[in-house]
């Protein structure tokens, strides 16, 4: 046992987690984890004060894990707060997962008793089979080397004591002390991304390699490393790169130099891109390898071309410049490419000002009930032949508009209708090659209608955000 808590001791100080004195909050689930973590530190001499967050989401199962954590720090004489929160309301209020929302409110928990207790620290239970997790399920999600790093061992008041054990350690550790500990029944569950990751790959791993868990924490410090060094060099990079910039309550933009861009090896090039996006949406969460390498390939597309990124941010050429930005360009159009293949797997979604285009594939069958209003079209899938795109209007544009095939130009629909000449730089359309499909709201082509003969449906629905 004493080998096992001079390893954290050791941990903590190469770290330099703690200093003499410090206090110290300590998230306490129940779970073996975090018992562990509170007796560790609590035989270290550290001055721990525990958090319990009931989440109200497993019923009698949480109480009696709450009752648990208030049962233990009576044993072991250390303060506790309790907390609860109804998470899955939290969570709808909030338009964010229950998982999410549970750990946005846990640490705001956590920083309050924090500052309340005047701590030094917030300490996590996270150990080394969840650090070999997150780096594996951050491959899965595309991320850079900045993911291969997984979890750091500190992060501002954050400390995890416990990276440097597995979790067979931790468990083997309460079980000589003779101290229980609570399982979360979600945990076992193979539902979810990171359990079957826990349940499933990580066991597979081991018997190839029953050292594996070690090798991948020591990638994710080579990784950290490598992505510091990589990360001083892209900044530098990165500030000569900029041509211009605006950052308001309102607006973020940077222009960037494309041509200086080009120049730089591939990899400095990717984080230039991947830190220019964070800096303008104002975080790097749901920034992906894909959306970096989309931007990578417009940078050789001609002046005037679009990418859609997370955040509503748009990336666009304007000549030698690629304008990363939330601005609403009202004089600019867009054109955005939509991936057949993607396309039927799932829903295609795009936001555009104050709305959003919703795509995505259904069969056709003798139940289908077929939708007539100005802001939800279906079109015979069967029936488009080349690639589609979302955009506004060009040049030579028509729609077919009977079923004999005689057709009309767009922009004489746009006059038929009275549509303001301004309003219709900007109007969305949905368009293969110069063929018109639908203009949203305004004209639906008559060359894509459902009949006896159609086997999928493309549905297109525009939607105020």
């Amino acid at each position: 046992m004493r080998s096992f808590e001079d390893k954290i001791k050791k941990y903590i100080d190469e770290y330099n987690m703690l200093e003499a004195d410090d206090k110290v909050i300590v998230g306490l689930s129940g779970g073996a984890d975090s018992v562990c973590l509170l007796m560790v530190l609590k035989k270290l001499g550290a001055k721990a004060y525990a958090v319990h967050i009931n989440h109200m989401l497993r019923g009698d199962e949480a109480d009696a894990d709450e009752e648990f954590c208030i049962r233990l720090c009576e044993k072991l004489g250390v303060p506790l707060e309790v907390y609860h929160k109804d998470i899955k309301a939290y969570a709808k209020d909030e338009r964010m997962t229950v998982e999410e929302a549970g750990r946005k409110f846990r640490y705001a928990c956590f920083e309050e008793q924090r500052v309340k207790m005047g701590a030094a620290k917030i300490a996590v239970a996270h150990n080394k089979n969840d650090l070999a997790e997150t780096v594996i399920f951050n491959m899965t999600r595309g991320s850079g080397i900045n993911g291969l790093s997984g979890i750091k061992a500190v992060r501002g008041d954050i400390i995890r004591p416990l990276l440097c054990v597995r979790r067979d350690e931790i468990e083997a550790y309460l079980e000589k002390l003779g101290q229980d500990f609570r399982t979360d029944s979600t945990n076992l569950s193979k539902d979810y991304d990171r359990n079957k990751i826990r349940h499933i790959v990580l066991p597979t791993l081991l018997e190839m390699n029953d050292g594996a868990i070690e090798h991948i924490a020591d990638m994710a410090d080579e990784a950290y490393e490598a992505y510091k060094l990589i990360n001083e060099i892209s900044e530098a990079e990165l500030e000569r790169c900029i041509v211009d910039e605006v950052f308001s309550d309102k607006e973020s933009m940077l222009a960037l130099d494309k041509t200086a861009i080009i120049k730089l090896p591939k990899l400095i090039r990717e984080n230039i891109i991947h830190e220019a996006i964070a800096k303008v949406a104002g975080k790097k969460k749901d920034i992906t390898r894909r959306h970096i390498e989309d931007v990578l390939k417009l940078m050789e597309s001609k002046s005037g071309s679009n990418v859609n990124l997370p955040y509503d941010i748009t990336a666009r050429i304007s000549y030698d410049r690629l304008i990363i930005s939330n601005l609403k360009q009202e004089d600019s159009g867009f054109a955005f490419d939509i991936d057949a293949d993607a396309l039927e797997k799932g829903r295609y979604t795009l936001v555009l000002g104050d709305g959003c285009i919703d795509l995505y594939i259904d069969s056709c069958n003798s139940e289908t009930q077929i939708i007539k209003n100005n802001y939800t079209k279906m079109a015979d899938y069967g029936k488009i032949k080349g690639a589609l795109c979302i955009r506004t209007p060009q040049e030579g544009d028509y729609i077919i508009i009977d079923d004999k095939g005689n057709s009309k130009k767009l922009s004489r629909v746009f006059i038929d209708n009275k549509v303001d000449r301004e309003k219709r730089l900007s109007w969305p359309v949905i368009a293969c090659g110069s063929e018109i499909i639908w203009a949203v709201g305004l004209r639906y082509s008559e060359a894509y209608k459902i009949d006896d003969k159609t086997e999928k449906i493309l549905y297109m629905e525009y939607k105020l955000n």
